[in-house]
């Protein structure tokens, strides 16, 4: 007997299945799932940010008013 095979012949079946039925089904999922969706608030800049139209865009640093504290951010269309 192959080593390969002494090492498959301990793993029972059903486990190395279900493994493999566990890797599958992340692949098939959304990958939107995983991660936050974007902010309509900038807080750093090169993060994705929602627009108020509708369309992503960037977080990019603007000149802050005089009532803010620096850094200010502003969200900008990436086109």
């Amino acid at each position: 007997m192959t080593r390969v095979r002494r090492v498959f012949a301990r793993v029972p079946t059903r486990l190395l299945l279900g493994s493999l039925f566990a890797g599958l089904s992340l692949l098939a999922c959304d990958p939107s799932l995983f991660s936050p969706s974007p902010s309509s608030v900038c807080t750093e800049s090169g993060v994705q940010c929602q627009l108020a139209k509708g369309p992503l865009g960037v977080c990019e640093r603007s000149p802050c008013s005089a009532s803010d504290l620096a850094p200010c951010f502003q969200c900008t269309p990436q086109h």
